[in-house]
């Protein structure tokens, strides 16, 4: 008899023992719950196999599996989102260190248009938020960050920035150049027959390597000219009525001026022929009456731009560049 009590209220601190445990795993599962640990709580709640007692434990443990997958969800579109965002402050200061550079550019709006473009990626990108409290709110959060789309910032920025790197890679390229690679690009250029340099005994202007003056003048014929109606022993006696002539100064200030100067002739008898603001420290003329009219708004033929297969065929300012010059700034 005494052994059957014996083992009753063993049976019976046991089964109590048991039923104090699960209620401590449960009540410690709300505490984890409660605090945002959803897998700790999802843990101690699957190993309550006692619903019958705690009747929420089940829903408790849906609650629990569905804010974790939320949760992994919205830690996945954030990383993608911070990825995206560092992308683009890349962008925008490769963009930044170009225009920082302060290099002359062939076409000079080149470099507020960039600017702007800059302005326009950094509006357009947009802060991570914190994660929020409840299961609906962080979904919503998730779905905001998986739309996150910098795409057109991004395309129209490196479009920018692309443009004005090809424009100083041209702006280079008629930076003073030498007289030789001036001569090297005429000979390329559609039209153009003889080349000729001028040196200090034979310049009939006296300015070469004079102060203000131009570093090389090169002359060329064109065949668009008839040569027998122009006077002159050799290319350089017959001038610009030839074809025309490329001069080449140490500077802008010193290219512009010769320009103002000739234009100050325009109109007269003395007029020089067709000529251009000059595009770097290059300031190109040619024939006022066989080349100029020929081409729109009097703009000789040397000075447009054009392509002709994968290498620049002339330059914007009229020289052409050779292959191994530079890369093709074009891409």
């Amino acid at each position: 008899m005494k052994k059957k009590i014996i083992l009753f209220l063993a049976s019976t601190v046991i089964a109590v023992s048991l039923a104090g445990c699960k209620s401590g795993d449960y009540n410690e599962a709300i505490k984890l719950q409660e605090a945002g640990d959803y897998q700790a709580a999802l843990e101690l709640y699957e190993n309550i196999e006692d619903y019958e007692n705690y009747k929420d434990a089940a829903e408790r443990v849906d609650v629990c599996k569905a804010m974790i997958e939320a949760i992994n969800a919205f830690d996945s579109a954030r990383s993608s989102a911070e990825q995206k965002n560092s992308d683009l402050d890349t962008v925008i200061s490769e963009a930044e260190a170009l225009v920082a550079e302060g290099k002359p550019a062939l076409d000079e709006t080149l470099i507020p248009t960039l600017e702007t473009a800059i302005s326009e990626a950094k509006s357009a990108k947009q802060p991570i938020m914190e994660m929020p409290a409840t299961e609906d709110e962080i979904i919503a959060a998730t779905q905001q960050l998986d739309s996150l789309d910098y795409s057109s910032a991004l395309s129209n920025l490196s479009e920018k920035k692309s443009a004005l790197e090809k424009s100083v890679k041209q702006y280079a390229l008629v930076d003073a150049p030498t007289e030789a690679y001036v001569i090297e690009c005429l000979k390329k250029v559609e039209n153009i027959v003889d080349i000729s340099a001028v040196t200090e005994d034979n310049d009939p202007n006296g300015n070469l390597n004079k102060a203000g003056g131009y570093t090389a003048q090169v002359y060329f014929s064109s065949d668009l000219v008839n040569q027998s109606e122009v006077y002159g022993a050799s290319l350089i006696e017959k001038g610009t009525d030839a074809g025309g002539s490329i001069e080449v100064y140490a500077n802008v200030e010193d290219a512009t001026a010769r320009n103002e100067y000739l234009a100050s002739f325009d109109g007269g008898i003395f007029a020089s022929g067709s000529h251009t603001p000059p595009c770097g420290t290059v300031y190109p003329q040619c024939h006022r009456d066989r080349l100029g009219p020929r081409f729109a708004g009097d703009t000789p033929q040397i000075l447009r731009l054009h392509r002709q297969q994968s290498a620049w065929k002339t330059l914007q300012c009229g020289i052409h560049c050779p292959a191994g010059r530079t890369a093709d700034p074009g891409g």
